[in-house]
């Protein structure tokens, strides 16, 4: 009897004791940035991926998983000959889109095809290569 009330004893003086204070971990973000939401302005940047839709000869838009909002507009000075749902490789340098400064220079078109970019980054493309 003597044996068991000391294990008792141990057992409830063990399991009385308050676990040491864990520290708190640090704060993540639960966003993973994209490659051109970590690309500054003026930073050359080569991407590959799915051609999402064609705005005009000289303007597409890609689409990958990588780019904060899914998507990335593509600006040429060249016709593209990319079409969905072809893969292409574009090597260019990030600028912020403004259509108002880059609608005479890049032949855009009519800007409602443009809202969704407007003071965004966009890719003045200086090479697009077009996977078969």
């Amino acid at each position: 009897m003597a044996a068991l009330s000391a294990v008792a004893l141990l057992v409830t003086g063990c399991a009385g004791r308050p676990a040491d204070p864990q520290p708190t971990p640090e704060p993540t973000s639960t966003v993973r940035l994209g490659t051109v939401a970590r690309a500054e302005v003026g930073a050359r940047l080569t991407v590959t991926a799915t051609v999402d839709r064609v705005i005009t000869g000289t303007a597409f838009v890609v689409r990958d998983v990588d780019f904060t909002d899914g998507t990335l507009l593509v600006l040429s000075t060249g016709k593209a000959t990319a079409e969905p749902p072809q893969l292409v490789t574009v090597v260019g340098t990030v600028i912020d889109f403004s259509y108002r400064d880059l609608s005479d220079r890049y032949q855009l078109g009519p800007s409602g095809a443009y809202r969704d970019f407007e003071g965004g980054p966009a890719l003045a493309a200086e090479d697009v290569t077009v996977w078969d």
